[in-house]
């Protein structure tokens, strides 16, 4: 597949890989690509989030927010 790109993104790409973000050209595309991907599931998973949410399917934000802290003292006593 060739692809035309701008003579900016072109020049983006090329800092990326002189400055050894990224090993070549197709590397800093192909991070682009799962960046685009992620993002896409990302507002995917949100829309579930919504459409759960204006369901009446939410939990209480206090009931989350003491269930992190709870898993989080508790991953911090098994470190020491």
């Amino acid at each position: 597949m060739n692809i035309d790109l701008s003579a900016e993104d072109a020049a983006s790409i090329q800092r990326l890989v002189a400055t050894g973000e990224f090993k070549s050209p197709p590397e800093a595309v192909a991070a682009g690509i799962q960046l685009l991907l992620s993002r896409q599931q990302l507002r995917t998973d949100i829309q579930i989030g919504i459409d759960e949410l204006d369901a009446g399917n939410g939990i209480d934000g206090d009931r989350v927010f003491a269930e992190l802290r709870e898993h989080s003292r508790r991953s911090s006593d098994q470190a020491n």
